[in-house]
């Protein structure tokens, strides 16, 4: 195999979106250590070898499975694919194989910390139900993706599973309090879907990729994130007047830059444009906020 070759290998894995994963478990994990009052940064180091090659599968298995959907695409910073595999035929089962890869050493690691750091075989459970729910979002039998089941899947995945292991690794276990802010994360990781489902909407149809943008459009999608980021904000502010664990973090400011992505939802609601490259320029626009949310 030539340098060249190996180059594309690389790109399909597309390296930059481990960014907002390696985001949302440094968020469960400083979550769990303002709970717990300190910091295993060998515990933190470990449980990221565990979601880092279960969160770059998720590139090798979705540009395998979403060959014939991808031809329709247009690539871009934040969806539409590589179409590396199109263009390379001899790829497709390296690509599929390397996924497989990441998945078995995610596995693996995930039981030596049972077997050697006395986690819980729940632990385990969670990691593999985390990299089933990633492989299914295309990959048959199941093609979540393709069935309507696409934002359930990425809204537990991203809101739920990569800041929990996070939170799993420093605290020892999932409990209440990661529970509520949980759900504000499965909020946020159904507006990230919607985000990166606009661009591909003309795609998605023609490939049969039952999408809820293929499904019922852009305005509709628009409508969603607004009521989305919107539920989020009411949810921060309610938990702030509550004043439930108001000793470890301060909901009130979260809710304050909770603001942020939720303006700019706005703005997008009202431009509500339905063309392709507008949404497209919408779409990572509302990205970059969503990412610098998650960041502050």
């Amino acid at each position: 195999m030539n340098l060249k070759l190996i180059k594309k290998i690389v790109e399909i894995g597309r390296f930059r979106f481990l960014a907002g994963g390696f985001f949302l478990y440094c968020m469960g994990a400083l979550l769990a250590s303002v709970y717990r009052g300190d910091f295993s940064f060998f515990l933190f180091f470990v449980g990221y070898t565990i979601m880092m090659p279960a969160h770059l599968s998720l590139s090798y298995s979705n540009n395998y499975f979403d060959q014939r959907v991808d031809q329709y695409n247009t690539p871009v910073s934040i969806s539409g694919g590589t179409k590396i595999l199109i263009e390379h035929p001899e790829l497709r089962q390296v690509s599929k194989y390397i996924a497989i890869g990441l998945i078995l050493i995610s596995v693996f690691i995930a039981f030596v910390v049972v077997i050697f750091l006395n986690y819980s075989l729940w632990f385990f459970g969670f990691i593999v139900f985390g990299n089933l729910v990633g492989w299914f979002y295309t990959a048959p039998p199941l093609r979540l993706a393709y069935r309507g089941f696409g934002e359930l899947a990425n809204m537990i995945n991203m809101g739920f599973l990569m800041p929990g292991i996070g939170y799993w690794m420093v605290n020892g276990s999932i409990d209440t309090f990661y529970i509520i802010f949980a759900f504000a994360f499965l909020l946020y990781g159904f507006e990230f879907m919607i985000i990166v489902e606009s661009p591909d909407m003309e795609g998605d149809r023609l490939g049969h990729k039952h999408t809820l943008i293929a499904s019922k459009g852009r305005r509709f999608g628009y409508q969603l994130l607004l009521i989305a980021v919107l539920l989020s904000s009411l949810y921060y502010l309610t938990i702030s007047i509550s004043g439930i664990y108001q000793n470890y973090v301060n909901f009130f400011v979260i809710f304050l830059f909770s603001l942020i992505p939720a303006v700019v939802a706005l703005l997008g609601w009202y431009q509500q444009p339905f063309k392709k490259k507008i949404s497209t320029k919408i779409a990572q626009r509302n990205m970059m906020i969503l990412i610098l949310f998650v960041i502050l």
